[in-house]
């Protein structure tokens, strides 16, 4: 299998083919328990304003996301696993996420036409290598910081993933390096992120789903899929 590996936006805006877009801090490790919690599906928005028009068109929508870490004016709930972990009710209910990196550069990726599209972290990463194994060729975007910085935990979470699809994974020292990572210095002290978001988006593995985006009513929805079809559960 060859890999190709791509940055942020830039690099999102040149994906093609199969395509995993990472953001491990914390876009899609938030997604991957919004599923664990029952969350039926997750709407993928680029911008701010048009997260909170999706939201309110939607009955018992659960908007989430963040602008600069924080949570933006009007949403329900930050871009935070340790969030999703205490909000009870989740189960059957729509959400809809904007980040700065990970949902904007999914959306990049699906419209330059990255087919088909998944979303991981490193808590569904396995999986989802499972679920692309038998692709010829597979474009890892790492989202990065902001979807312009490369960020250090995305890169151990690429590198994790192709690995995975070659069969040779050195969990220790994916680990090690996400957990040294700028971006894990910042979830322990920034006023923003939940005391538990760091040791959420390290749990490696956590979950046996993946997450594939689609398109379903004009919106880029994602969905929770097993690697063989069958419905994802918990581990």
């Amino acid at each position: 299998m060859r890999v190709v590996l791509l940055r942020g936006l830039s690099g999102a805006s040149r994906a093609s083919g199969p395509t995993v877009v990472i953001d491990t801090f914390r876009a899609f490790t938030t997604a991957a328990y919004a599923f664990a919690a029952g969350a039926d599906r997750l709407v993928l928005a680029a911008e701010l304003d048009e997260a909170r028009a999706i939201a309110s068109a939607i009955d018992g929508a659960w908007l989430i996301g963040e602008e600069g870490g924080a949570r933006p004016p009007g949403f329900d709930g930050g871009n935070s696993p340790g969030e999703v972990r205490e909000t009870p009710g989740l189960v059957g209910r729509t959400v809809v996420q904007r980040t700065m990196a990970g949902t904007r550069c999914a959306r990049a990726a699906w419209e330059a036409g990255a087919r088909p599209l998944y979303v991981a972290s490193l808590v569904i990463a396995g999986a989802t290598a499972q679920a692309m194994r038998l692709e010829e060729q597979v474009t890892i975007v790492a989202a990065g910081q902001s979807g312009i910085e490369a960020a250090e935990e995305d890169e151990a979470t690429a590198d994790y993933l192709e690995a995975a699809l070659s069969g040779d994974v050195d969990i220790p020292a994916v680990l090690r390096r996400a957990s040294r990572a700028p971006g894990a210095a910042r979830l322990r002290s920034a006023p923003w992120a939940h005391r538990d978001d760091l040791e959420f988006c390290l749990a490696i593995d956590r979950f046996d789903f993946a997450m594939q985006a689609a398109p379903e009513d004009g919106l880029l929805v994602v969905r929770r899929v097993a690697p063989h079809g069958e419905a994802g559960s918990e581990v």
